[in-house]
């Protein structure tokens, strides 16, 4: 593995860490202090790197600042299940900081180039002790975590590609008849652990039996209680 490590240091700019969702909600007049508290070290990574192992011990908060990364989780057969892309700036694995056994069940790889700092646990509980802002977006950073591993089981549970789609494109089009799939179907397809091609040729029997329509990425919904039927 390829990577240098960079300590943060107090003359360093850390302002860039505000991108981030965890600490953008940081008040102005707490920004000040909120640099001079948090420690972090900066890590680079080049495409296919491995940045953490499934099992292994979680001692940071992980905030990919630059690039694009992949979790996936191994099962009993050594086989590799996708579990979602991450792009930058976002945390990864933030939930899993502050569970018991304090070991991630995901392994984490780059998809490209990327960077990433991590704070330490202990800087982070006084960081979200002095800062309602970061507390707050911690905690609602699990929450969503926690509702998007819920639709993954839902979708895991869904046994044929008709069914997983047709419950992805209900949910997706929140209530609407026309929307956008916000989603390329390359990484809908590893959502639902299914080629492209086959995730195409579904789409298009969908199309074909007028249950949608479908132009690119932009999907009308034609006759929404067949859909609700497939699962």
């Amino acid at each position: 593995m390829s990577l240098n490590v960079q300590t943060s240091h107090f003359n360093m700019d850390k302002s860039f860490i505000f991108k981030c969702p965890l600490c953008n909600s940081i008040p102005d007049s707490e920004k000040d202090d909120f640099l001079n508290e948090v420690r972090f070290t900066i890590k680079n990574y080049e495409k296919g790197e491995w940045i953490m192992s499934q099992g292994e011990e979680l001692v940071a908060l992980n905030i990919l600042i630059e690039g694009e990364v992949k979790t996936v989780m191994t099962d009993e057969n050594g086989d590799f299940m996708h579990i979602e892309t991450i792009k930058a700036p976002l945390p990864i694995a933030s939930g899993f900081l502050f569970t018991d056994n304090k070991k991630t069940p995901v392994s984490v790889i780059t998809k490209r180039k990327s960077r990433i700092i991590s704070i330490p646990k202990e800087n982070v509980f006084k960081l979200m002790k002095k800062h309602d802002a970061f507390m707050l977006a911690i905690l609602s950073s699990i929450s969503n975590k926690l509702q998007f591993l819920s639709e993954k089981i839902r979708l895991t549970s869904l046994k044929t590609i008709r069914a997983k789609l047709a419950y992805y494109l209900l949910r997706e089009s929140n209530g609407e008849q026309e929307f956008q799939l916000k989603t390329a179907k390359q990484d809908i397809a590893l959502q639902f652990g299914v080629s492209r091609q086959a995730l195409s040729n579904v789409m298009k029997e969908l199309h074909d039996e007028h249950i949608i329509d479908m132009d690119k990425r932009k999907i009308k919904i034609t006759n929404r209680q067949a859909l609700q039927t497939m699962f």
